[in-house]
This record gives structure tokens, C-alpha cells and sequence, in this order.
């Protein structure tokens, strides 16, 4: 019995540590601004979506709230301190359609403008309902 819970605990940690790993970044770009824009492909749900890090050990964090039926896509932004402290936070949803006829919108894919211009950020809806966020540098 010691040991099949010994076996469980082992199991256990693996998957724990499993589900931690983070996902492969689609797109890692080094700003003019100094941060580094990490994106991720296939955002689903409380997915972490996209990342700045900043040089001073700040992080932006972006997270997909997803939708619900025939709603616009959210988006949870984070920005932290390089201790974890959340400064700040809000949501925003992309840009969604209205159905002329009793169907649902659509979401479009929407571009944002970060860092005081320095950033660009679309985000774009998948075929299989995740989204996509791909950063590009403004041209300054």
C-alpha cells in the first residue's frame, strides 16, 4: 500500500509539473523599446496568450478570457513588477461583428497599439476558435 501511494505521489508531481512547462512561442521579437514581445499560437481559454518583458524585469501578460456564444473574444491584460506585484490590469474585447439576421458576428481580427506606439499586437481567431496574437515593431 506504502508503495502504490509512493507510485501515485510520483505520478502526481509529473503531471504537475507537466502542466506547468509553458507552451512553445510562435513569435519572439526583440522591441526598439528593449523588451522582448513573446506570442503563442492556439490561445484558448485562460491561456497565456502573449508577453512583454521588459528590460527593467516588468512583465505585460496576456491572457485570452475567450467568448461566450455569439460574443466578442476577451483579452486580460496583466502588467506586473519584476517581483510579480500586479500594477495594473483590464480587459478588452476584439473587434466582433453584429449578425444582420438572427445569426452571430464574427470576430475581426484587431490590431493594438502598445507601449506609447512602440508595439503593434493583432490578434486573430483560429478556425478552431482559439485565437493567434502576432507583435510587429511601429515604425518610429
Amino acid at each position: 500500500m506504502r508503495y502504490l501511494f509512493a507510485l501515485l505521489v510520483a505520478i502526481a508531481a509529473t503531471t504537475s509539473t507537466a502542466l506547468s512547462v509553458e507552451a512553445p512561442a510562435l513569435q519572439t521579437m526583440h522591441l526598439t523599446n528593449g523588451a522582448t514581445a513573446t506570442s503563442y499560437d492556439h490561445c484558448g481559454d485562460m491561456d497565456l496568450c502573449a508577453k512583454i518583458a521588459y528590460e527593467n524585469g516588468n512583465l505585460l501578460s496576456i491572457y485570452s478570457e475567450g467568448a461566450a456564444e455569439c460574443q466578442p473574444y476577451f483579452l486580460h491584460f496583466v502588467y506586473a513588477d519584476g517581483s510579480g506585484k500586479t500594477l495594473y490590469e483590464f480587459s478588452r474585447s476584439l473587434n466582433h461583428t453584429h449578425a444582420k439576421d438572427a445569426g452571430c458576428g464574427h470576430t475581426v481580427s484587431t490590431e493594438m497599439v502598445l507601449d506609447r506606439g512602440y508595439v503593434h499586437m493583432l490578434v486573430s481567431e483560429n478556425p478552431d476558435g482559439t485565437v493567434n496574437a502576432s507583435f510587429s515593431v511601429a515604425k518610429q
